[in-house]
């Protein structure tokens, strides 16, 4: 009954200005009663937006709010109203989020902080900047997402602890994963955590505890992810939602697989599948299959894992929507088209209309002009033809560079994915026909399933990497390098120290530069690895001012350069990959003395 006591109110508001809900918005009187009518419209909005019903409803009465405010108080605005404006702002931000109108959604929202701010409601500001980041994390612009939150965050950390301070953490600590920066990621976890327990919120708190878990796992440190899991299991098992619940079973189950702990594994994933089934959740399907099809392997059920393993795909390809992503591509192209193509018309409609001009002249000089006007107007034609031409040429050029990308990622898929899950298939027949030996070489041929399959996901990983346009900067390029040379290094019994460094601002770098760029510094680690017996290997990448730089050192025992080059692919490779960006590579190597591979050229 409550519920509609703010719809009554409303109702009465809109029968006083003579009109129904939902028609435009409220004539007002200029009398004070107009004021009386504000709040029981934007009480009656705010419950429509939270509850998801009478959406039509949600606009008209903001509006109609709005606009009697505008009547009424047509000078310098007095708290009250301001107050007022702050709520029909939220309210209206609230309303977008849930349609999925995140565009809309944030201008409201930075509306809202603006007149926080003026208020002085510390609070309030602090929860419209975290409101910001929820959509700019919505258009996938993490950047912006990260820097309204540290602004959030600096408000409320002069306030007491609150959930609204743990919620800003854990927003940051989500951007800084997405990111690829863990150990901001970490850190911010773990303060909203601390923060939640210091308020008591125990729910929240164990959310937290499955984030750090989370991390843990990407970095290869499942025993303390284990732990952090334990901490969380009594409230989740208690409280959670399905989603929540199923986040938990697959990070948890990943732990245990890993350390060896097949039947736990299996029973949080067989706990896994009904929460599933109930949230319609693609992207925690994919995982949770492919989950099982590893344990089914271990597990030596082959033809239960790659079963396991089509129907994992089949729920990446429908949680990724291939087809629609290639839609908006194409429709963006299209689009881009057009705008070229209007620049065009309105470059020649406005050289015809120069033409015209010159050709008005006196009567002693109208053969002079129009001739003067026939040469200009064939010339700048000719022109515009060659422009064309030019941009026809660079589009070409634009089109057969993407082919070229094309054709690489799927020899990179080939090669790469293709020859690791080659590999998965021999080692399970091995572990198949060992089964019926010693259980230590069994146990080995798992671990070596195990590195592989991880393997498999890194190239897959790497991949996507190099196709994402959002990872097309200097930055991304030393971050993603950096991650992948710790990936290499840190399980080898190699000594080894990083060097990685970008110079502000950010530069473009083209996926075909980015990638040649990676894959000759994972030539050079491995070949570091597999043949120079090496004690100790330094690794260093530094990108700015539109140039990198990179060095691979190691040493090991060392070759003899000119007769590696006429024997050594790897080598070829390099140079080749080198040569494709614009860049130099240098190889300085001596028997005995180790070796140090060096490349530099443009950013591009």
């Amino acid at each position: 009954m409550r519920a509609l006591l703010p719809f009554i109110l409303a109702l009465a508001a809109f029968q006083v200005h003579g009109q129904q809900p939902g028609h435009s918005a409220a004539k007002p009187t200029g009398t004070l009663a107009d004021t009386v009518l504000i709040d029981p419209l934007l009480d009656s909005a705010k419950t429509w937006a939270s509850s998801g019903e009478f959406t039509d409803l949600v606009l008209a009465t903001t509006d109609s709010a709005m606009h009697l405010l505008d009547a009424v108080h047509a000078g310098p605005e007095a708290p009250a109203v301001l107050r007022r404006r702050l709520k029909a702002y939220k309210v209206r931000g609230m309303f977008h989020h849930f349609a999925g109108h995140y565009d809309q959604a944030l201008d409201q929202f930075i509306h809202m902080e603006r007149v926080a701010a003026k208020l002085g409601l510390k609070q309030e500001q602090a929860n419209a900047l975290t409101y910001q980041g929820y959509e700019y994390r919505n258009i996938n612009d993490n950047a912006h997402a990260r820097d309204v939150g540290l602004r959030a965050l600096g408000i409320l950390r002069e306030m007491p602890a609150s959930s609204s301070l743990g919620t800003t953490l854990a927003g940051l600590g989500g951007i800084y994963f997405n990111l690829g920066q863990l150990d901001s990621s970490l850190a911010m976890h773990r303060q909203a955590a601390a923060v939640y327990k210091q308020v008591g919120n125990a729910p929240y708190e164990a959310s937290e505890l499955v984030s750090i878990a989370e991390i843990h796992n990407s970095r290869g440190r499942y025993d303390s992810a284990l732990h952090e899991l334990t901490l969380a299991r009594p409230v989740l098992m208690e409280e959670s939602n399905p989603v929540e619940l199923a986040v938990f079973l697959n990070h948890e189950a990943t732990a245990l697989f890993a350390l060896g702990r097949l039947a736990e594994a299996r029973h949080d994933l067989e706990a896994m599948q009904p929460l599933v089934r109930e949230s319609e959740n693609d992207e925690h399907s994919n995982r949770m299959l492919g989950m099982l099809a590893l344990t089914a392997a271990a597990e030596g059920h082959y033809k239960q894992a790659v079963q396991l393993q089509d129907s994992a795909r089949s729920a990446l390809i429908k949680n990724l929507d291939l087809a629609k992503v290639q839609e908006i591509t194409e429709l963006r192209l299209k689009a881009e088209q057009e705008r070229e193509r209007l620049k065009a018309d309105a470059r020649l409609a406005e050289e015809r209309t120069h033409s015209r001009n010159r050709l008005i002249g006196g009567v002693l000089v109208l053969c002079i002009a129009i001739l003067l006007g026939w040469l200009l107007f064939t010339t700048r034609r000719k022109n515009a033809k060659i422009l064309r031409a030019q941009e026809q040429v660079v589009e070409a050029e634009k089109q057969r560079e993407t082919e070229q990308v094309r054709t690489r990622l799927a020899r990179d898929i080939h090669d790469d994915i293709g020859s690791g899950l080659t590999k998965i298939a021999l080692l399970g027949n091995e572990a198949k026909r060992r089964m019926q030996e010693s259980s230590e070489e069994l146990s080995a041929t798992l671990d070596r399933i195990i590195t592989h399959s991880r393997e498999v996901s890194a190239s897959l990983s790497d991949i996507v990497w190099t196709v994402n346009p959002e990872h097309d900067n200097s930055a991304e390029l030393v971050s993603h390098a950096q991650n992948l040379a710790r990936r290499m290094l840190d399980h080898s019994a190699v000594a080894h120290e990083f060097h990685f460094r970008h110079e502000e601002p950010l530069f473009d770098v083209a996926p075909g530069t980015k990638h040649h760029i990676v894959m000759v510094m994972k030539e050079a680690i491995n070949n570091a690895l597999k043949y120079a017996e090496a004690k100790h290997i330094s690794v260093e990448l530094e990108a700015g001012a539109q140039h990198f730089s990179l060095q691979v050192k190691d040493d090991g025992k060392g070759f003899d350069p000119v007769a590696m080059a006429a024997t050594g692919n790897g080598l070829r490779n390099m140079r080749a990959r080198a040569e494709a960006i614009g860049a130099t590579l240098a190889m300085e190597s001596e028997p005995g003395l180790g070796c140090t591979v060096r490349m530099e050229g443009p950013l591009t």
